[in-house]
């Protein structure tokens, strides 16, 4: 993601979490194998062979098919799905996502904060101001090799300019290419695979008669042979509402279907360069500007049906108005539901700040209760299937808010004073079983990035493994101090178990597939588990637990490069590009993604909280809270724990794209968790360190 975009991610998602997180840190005491396109049917597969036709047209949204008579027609009659067209910049201008077409990676082609523009125009064979585009790649280091497709595919055709340029070489020139459409020329033998610009919707007047001309298009285009694939390939302005477009294929195999890709591993959802790799059928000559081979895998997959076959266009076009809600909702609901616990949580505490009694007391730890649940709620939220009811944005707010105050009556009734543990164990168990599954928990959640941001399209985010992090390291503290009495080799395996759980779940290819996160929670669960089998650490164990972490992140990754090269998570892809020698420009892009956060107060306002959470850690003695400080030593665990989570936040901001967003979030989960278990005991522990970390009551 680029720094336009960071910034505005930061101030609709990150701010939020970071006041909740500082507020709580000032008191005082959430997938089968899909089917290939047509692996059962031999014609169709023939017809594929034969040719692939795509036509793009910037701007058409499943509103305009639900609108067109011709369009809805045509649904019934094809695979069908949502497309993703998030490009390398901030807006995917017609000319962005033409780009990556042709890049089959995402590529960079508007200027920030300017209008999209016209498209370039065909002089002499050659598209005018090709390098400014080739350079454009290079400033904002999106490593997209511009010409790819055409180096790639011979007898590829074009029409229309956007198809110009994703058929330019690397040098610019187009061949085979006419400025309109010619049915005849698509028709014959000169033309295998197509590329067919139909236009920009228009913004007001005359989309209706537009709608009528791309459907007559798509017609003419079947009449050829082979695939026809009707896409959304951009946002039509630069300041366009942001969602998933319609992307339909015809004919489908043995009924109409859902289309998806190994790259979403969603029914129903593909991305952008997942058309460029159906065109190459996934595969591409890897060519430098230089005309050397080096090098550059596809960043989509071949373009797969999956699911039930559909017979109503109608019950279609609705159900994907309701997925848009889906992934529109989510972020500006992020930060309604986090302004009012947080303004529930101001409130509680003035209350209890002037009065100290019993019933304030209770009220302000269940507020505070209250935000550790919103980290299970999140997650949830998506299994009541909110964006199909009236008014979605209400009920995701309602829903989350009441699913997290849920958990907190629940945890207080159950665990009284330590309630923190059930919210812990309820999210650590959750998320392991949405990461055994396949993650469904986290496909439009708020804590998901989402198709339109382009994030991750399975798995766990960042925000996910912040939660899963705290969960486990809490969990696993609760467990060892159970057991620490009766034997320290017995707490530490406890640890080890538990931490190694959610390090499987969170990294496993095709579970959590989470690099990064796995890269931050090793190293943490084996100084945790050190700590409970020593009491104590030296410099030599610490060099060692690193070396370890080390040595088992590197081999997930290495194992999941052996796999073939279409079944490997971004585990493997990494490998590859690192052992290509082309892994430069996806290291400076997540170093870009972390030091963006500090472009704005908000950043620094999360790393001052996040600094000071963690030498609380170690210098428990100047924390001006005499709970904290009783509390410190009253456990055998509580020191491990801190220490873990502290580790595990402190490598997470330093080698995870994230930066300091990641230890906020987690600092946003556990500081209200603990606050909370400090408001709702009266008097500071007394008991002797060895003493169980949970009683009875």
């Amino acid at each position: 993601m680029n720094l336009p975009g960071m910034r505005r991610l930061l101030a609709r998602t990150l701010i939020p979490i970071a006041a909740l997180a500082g507020a709580a840190a000032a008191l005082p005491a959430a997938a089968a194998p899909a089917t290939p396109l047509s692996p059962s049917a031999p014609q169709a597969r023939e017809a594929l062979a034969a040719k692939v036709v795509v036509i793009g047209v910037p701007g058409l949204t499943w509103f305009d098919v639900q609108n067109s008579p011709e369009l809805t027609a045509l649904v019934g009659q094809a695979n069908v799905g949502s497309i993703a067209v998030k490009t390398a910049g901030p807006h995917t201008c017609p000319v962005d996502g033409w780009l990556t077409l042709g890049a089959g990676t995402r590529a960079w082609g508007s200027v920030p904060d300017q209008p999209c523009g016209e498209l370039p125009a065909v002089a002499d064979g050659k598209v005018q101001g090709w390098q400014t585009y080739v350079d454009r790649q290079a400033e904002h280091h999106t490593g997209a090799p511009l010409g790819r497709l055409a180096e790639s595919r011979a007898n590829v055709c074009g029409f229309g300019p956007g198809a110009a340029l994703a058929l330019a070489r690397t040098d610019g020139t187009v061949t085979n290419w006419q400025p309109t459409f010619d049915a005849t020329k698509l028709a014959s033998s000169t033309c295998g695979d197509a590329i067919v610009d139909a236009g920009a919707m228009p913004i007001r007047e005359g989309r209706k008669e537009f709608r009528a001309k791309v459907a007559d298009l798509v017609v003419q285009a079947r009449a050829a042979g082979g695939w026809v694939i009707l896409a959304g390939i951009s946002q039509e302005v630069e300041w366009a509402h942001q969602e998933t477009l319609p992307v339909l294929q015809l004919p489908p195999d043995n009924g109409a279907r859902w289309l998806t890709s190994d790259s979403t591993r969603r029914p129903g959802l593909i991305q952008l360069t997942d058309l460029t790799a159906t065109i190459l059928r996934g595969e591409a000559k890897p060519i430098d500007p230089a005309g050397e081979e080096k090098p550059g895998p596809l960043d989509g997959n071949e373009i797969r049906v999956d699911g039930d076959v559909h017979t109503d266009s109608a019950a279609v076009i609705d159900e994907r108005m309701d997925t848009n809600q889906r992934f529109d909702q989510p972020r500006p609901m992020l930060v309604a539901v986090s302004m009012t616990i947080l303004a529930a949580e101001l409130i509680a505490l003035g209350w209890f700040w002037f009065s100290r009694s019993k019933r304030s007391r209770s009220v302000f730890s269940f507020t505070l209760l209250t935000q550790g649940g919103f980290f299970i709620a999140v997650f949830l939220s998506t299994a009541t299937f909110w964006w199909r009811w009236p008014s979605p944005g209400l009920s995701l707010y309602a829903v989350v808010l009441a699913i997290s105050a849920g958990f907190a009556a629940v945890s207080k009734v159950l665990f009284g004073r330590y309630a923190y543990v059930g919210i812990a164990l309820a999210a650590y168990l959750i998320l392991l079983v949405d990461g055994v599954l396949g993650t469904p928990l986290q496909f439009g959640s708020m804590f998901a990035d989402g198709p339109v941001i382009g994030g991750r399209f399975y798995g766990f985010g960042n925000s996910t493994f912040a939660t899963l992090a705290v969960a486990a390291l809490v969990v696993a503290g609760v467990a060892a101090q159970k057991l620490i009495d009766r034997s320290r080799v017995q707490a530490a395996l406890a640890v080890l178990a538990i931490g190694g759980a959610a390090i499987v779940v969170d990294g496993k290819p095709g579970w959590g597939t989470d690099f990064g996160g796995i890269i931050a929670l090793t190293p943490a669960v084996l100084l945790m588990a050190w700590l409970t089998w020593r009491g104590g650490i030296t410099l030599r164990a610490l060099i060692g637990i690193g070396v370890t972490g080390v040595l088992a992140v590197s081999a997930v990754a290495f194992l999941d490069f052996l796999r073939p090269e279409d079944q490997r998570s971004h585990f493997g892809a990494f490998v590859a590009r690192l052992l290509d020698g082309d892994v430069a420009d996806v290291l400076i892009r997540k170093l870009e993604m972390a030091v963006a956060f500090f472009s704005g107060p908000a950043g620094w306002a999360m790393l001052v909280a996040v600094v000071l959470a963690m030498l609380a850690t170690i210098l428990p003695d100047r924390v001006p809270s005499a709970a904290y400080r009783a509390f410190y030593p009253s456990r055998t665990m509580v020191r491990p724990t801190l220490l873990a989570l502290s580790t595990c936040g402190l490598v997470g901001m330093l080698l995870n794209d994230a930066g300091v967003a990641l230890p906020a979030i987690m600092t946003g989960f556990a500081v209200p968790l603990l606050v909370a278990h400090l408001v709702a005991s009266p008097r500071p522990a007394t008991v002797s360190p060895e003493s169980h970390l949970v009683q009875e009551h």
